[in-house]
């Protein structure tokens, strides 16, 4: 997730909500209460759908009548689909896919503590493998026990090799990888028999 979060308030101008979104380059900003808690998104739809007004001098479509929406909680949608800090990034995309968000907040507490986008998503699929191995082989080594254990990556799919045959060790070495953003897959094997 990206933190950390650049938000706004639904006290704001739609003019400063904008602003926010086009001087970050974000698609949506959480928007938040005076304590933090989310009450709402802002997005460049929202934005569009509900202040670009069409010319009054068209005869094309009808113009609307009545005061345009000026503030942020005129505007955004207040239905968030947000994720705990622990979600697991598969469930994620998968929330993305199915409801067509670009952004999911990551709230503790109602608090938002992150947010992940689909270049969040995008980023940890285009991580070097060798970067990869690198933060596995570290997050190994401050378990303890691991330094024989032979890491391999290759498109983002992980391979472990487990030297002494431990079941144990194997699921915390595979949920160790797992957690390592990049990691598409992982197989641990267990030692080849003596021939």
């Amino acid at each position: 997730m990206s933190r950390p979060v650049v938000s706004v308030r639904g006290f704001d101008s739609i003019r400063t909500a904008s602003g926010v979104l086009a001087e970050h380059g974000f698609t949506a900003a959480p928007v938040v209460d005076d304590d933090g808690v989310l009450i709402g998104i802002v997005t460049e739809a929202d934005l569009i759908r509900e202040t670009i007004t069409h010319d009054p001098r068209s005869r094309v479509r009808d113009v609307r009548t009545g005061t345009p929406p000026t503030l942020v909680s005129q505007i955004m949608t207040k239905k968030v689909r947000a994720a705990a800090p622990d979600t697991d990034c598969t469930d994620i995309a998968e929330t993305m896919l199915k409801h067509d968000l670009r952004t999911v907040p990551v709230v503790q507490n109602g608090i938002v503590v992150g947010i992940v986008t689909r270049r969040d998503l995008i980023r940890g699929l285009a991580r070097d493998d060798a970067v990869i191995r690198s933060d596995i082989l570290r997050n190994l080594g401050r378990c303890g026990g691991f330094e024989q254990w032979p890491v391999s990556v290759r498109d983002g799919a992980v391979m472990i090799t487990d030297p002494v045959d431990d079941p144990h060790a194997r699921e915390v070495a595979r949920a160790v990888a797992l957690a390592t953003e990049g990691t598409r897959q992982v197989t641990v094997t267990k030692p080849r028999p003596p021939t």
